[in-house]
């Protein structure tokens, strides 16, 4: 009996490898970048390729030339021509677009992403790992335009009103750090520096002036070994959980990115402490900035979990190792032990799979990954890399009554 030939097996790409492998071979079709920008500073701008089917493919970028660089980039993959008339006629309709030639807009976007990396503000993940490769290799094929960034010669920040509290004090700690005090602005287009939902600046103020006992913790990220990741932190314990959310970001060196809760025992048990909003059970949540830890915390030895980022799904184990006799102000990390895994890896299975990945220079996603991680040539990931001196400058940033407030931070001071 003749043997059945086997056909042979078409392995589709997904939409991100394709862009990352193909999509510089398409040709661009249009591009558009918003009306103002040279003026505003913050740019949309919208880049189409063709496909031989005759669908688009088009690539969106929130570019800032300010100080942040490329803020957001998302693509639509393969869409017929009816939709993607539908998609200009709607962006048209609530974005001022005018159209411009692909130079231009290739230009704005690196002159934003090289200011930006000035100032050690990188990319957001998925321009990093995707939508990069969407435009053409920056190199001396691309005509150089000069584009202006910053504001007279500084960067300057433009906290947007749905920018967290903690995003913008991070921000303006970077940028202390990078330009220095007195070589940036910044307007808060938001309000206060802590936003208006977050009550009165006073009792913010009034907060952070007082002193409370020390509770001395052990913050572990749970199912991570070869190092195991934990830091020791040392809190007032006045402090809100919003805040310690806050200190356990800066510590583990987490961007803050996505949402979180704090359980109060172990994982999956109630009440949650999180973010409130107005589907919440009363019965079964604390809202984060309302709960302080002495409310939860009262005996040395109590557990507590914390989840940060419900996609990737970091389980963190929170221990109550000490309750201090002496009374402080200002939080500290006192220990550690571990690099923090990165953004969107995967959770604990995924960085195992990306460490393996980095320790491997045959693998075929090695250089690729490298590359999302923005690796130098020289350069190694370090599992066991922890800079806690860096941290303690951080927090002194971050969480100093006299920096979160001071004058020079005001726009008035700042020449406007």
């Amino acid at each position: 009996m003749a043997q059945k030939k086997k056909g042979k097996v078409v392995q589709m790409l997904s939409p991100e490898k394709y862009i990352r492998q193909r999509a510089r071979n398409l040709p661009v079709h249009e591009c558009f970048i918003s009306q103002g920008w040279e003026e505003e500073k913050k740019v949309s701008i919208v880049i189409s390729r063709k496909h031989t089917n005759g669908n688009f493919t088009v690539g969106f970028y929130l570019v800032d030339l300010l100080c942040l660089g490329v803020k957001d980039a998302h693509f639509k993959f393969n869409i017929p021509v009816y939709e993607y008339k539908e998609l200009l006629e709607y962006m048209h309709e609530s974005i001022e677009l005018q159209a411009v030639d692909y130079t231009l807009a290739h230009n704005v976007i690196f002159a934003a992403l090289e200011f930006a990396d000035d100032y050690g503000f990188k990319p957001c993940k998925d321009f990093s790992s995707t939508m990069q490769y969407f435009l053409r290799e920056d190199n001396d094929a691309v005509e150089l335009i000069e584009i202006e960034c910053g504001y007279q010669g500084q960067p300057m920040y433009v906290r947007g009103p749905f920018d967290r509290d903690e995003e913008a004090n991070r921000i303006l700690a970077q940028l202390e750090k990078t330009a220095g005090p007195g070589n940036f602005k910044f307007i808060d287009e938001a309000g206060d520096l802590f936003g208006e939902d977050d009550g009165n600046e006073d009792e913010l103020r009034e907060m952070l002036q007082q002193s409370s006992l020390g509770l001395q913790f052990k913050v572990q990220i749970e199912n991570i070994s070869k190092p195991p990741v934990w830091r020791r932190i040392v809190v007032p314990s006045h402090y809100t959980f919003g805040f310690f959310h806050m200190l356990i970001q800066d510590c583990f060196g987490w961007e803050d990115m996505h949402l979180y809760q704090f359980n109060s025992g172990s994982y999956g048990t109630y009440p949650l402490i999180k973010e409130g909003d107005e589907f919440d059970d009363p019965g079964t949540t604390m809202e984060a900035d309302e709960t302080r830890l002495s409310d939860i915390f009262t005996e040395e030895g109590q557990r507590i979990s914390y989840l940060y980022d419900f996609g990737d799904g970091w389980k963190h184990r929170i221990v109550l190792e000490k309750i201090l006799t002496k009374k402080i102000s200002t939080p500290e990390c006192i220990d550690g032990k571990g690099k923090c895994p990165p953004e969107d890896c995967g959770g604990p299975l995924g960085y195992e799979n990306l460490k393996q990945i980095l320790a491997d220079p045959k693998h075929p996603e090695h250089a690729e990954m490298r590359e999302w991680l923005y690796l130098d040539d020289d350069e190694i990931w370090d599992s066991k890399e922890v800079d806690l001196d860096g941290v303690r400058e951080l927090l002194k940033s971050v969480f100093s009554i006299d920096r979160m407030w001071e004058e020079e931070r005001l726009p008035d001071a700042r020449g406007f």
